[in-house]
């Protein structure tokens, strides 16, 4: 194909007819047949074993947009953000299973961030099925926590500060809570764990070290969004352009 046909057909490429009829509350619409069709994709090529996590990402993009996010702490620092659930471990570890762009409306019965976890586990299809959750902590919370412990699902995530290191506890549930003292206090919940203490292998000084087996278990965990955003950077969008759709 020659560069000038390629960019003509650039030019005019569309994922939805813009004459045709479209919800006013879908800003995603021009986008909309292409996310349906890797929603079902993702589900039926491979289905993630126990363990899951959900994050969110920041896809570059230096045009203009109403939902556009600024991130510092993020690669592309500033894009469009996506809230994405990935496998965590295992050969299959950063495969996402489902993901959502974030478009300035995350209004509904429960919190912004409560929402977004029900919304990717419900279109994971992953509730009620026993699997592990890992989140952040702005994510995490009792009410999240319990809400999943309902559907058969447990969580490990950190949160705000607690109170003392060193402390930890048990609800009548089956929730721990939990700070333990690292380079800072590090505050845990868990519906999967109790506060049992594991030794690690030694370290390349060759001492032995020993955490409480949740921070072990959250630190593996949580590597699935961090991988899945690692092995996107392998394919780049070589064509810049400032449609935020393409």
């Amino acid at each position: 194909m020659s560069r000038d046909r390629f960019d003509i057909l650039t030019s005019a490429l569309h994922f939805a007819n813009n004459e045709g009829e479209h919800s006013a509350e879908d800003r995603l619409w021009k986008l909309r047949p292409v996310i349906d069709v890797l929603d079902s994709t993702y589900r039926s090529v491979f289905v993630p074993r126990k363990n899951v996590t959900v994050d969110e990402s920041l896809w570059a993009f230096k045009g203009r947009h109403q939902a556009l996010q600024y991130n510092p702490s993020k690669r592309a620092r500033r894009g469009l953000k996506v809230y994405k659930l990935c496998s965590s471990d295992g050969p299959e570890a950063g495969y996402t299973a489902a993901f959502n762009i974030y478009m300035g409306q995350d209004r509904g019965e429960f919190p912004a961030s409560m929402k977004a976890v029900d919304d990717l586990m419900e279109k994971a299809k992953l509730l009620d099925k026993g699997y592990q959750l890992y989140t952040d902590n702005w994510y995490s919370s009792p009410t999240l926590f319990h809400y999943l412990q309902a559907r058969k699902t447990t969580s490990v995530g950190t949160v705000r500060a607690l109170g003392p290191a060193g402390e930890s506890g048990s609800s009548k549930t089956g929730m721990l809570c939990l700070q333990w003292l690292d380079k800072r206090p590090v505050a845990m919940l868990s519906t999967a764990h109790t506060s049992k203490v594991v030794t690690l292998p030694p370290n390349r000084q060759g001492m032995e070290r020993s955490k409480p087996e949740v921070v072990v278990s959250y630190n593996n965990g949580m590597k699935g969004v961090d991988l899945s955003d690692q092995l996107a950077q392998s394919y780049p969008a070589t064509k810049k352009t400032i449609k935020w759709y393409k």
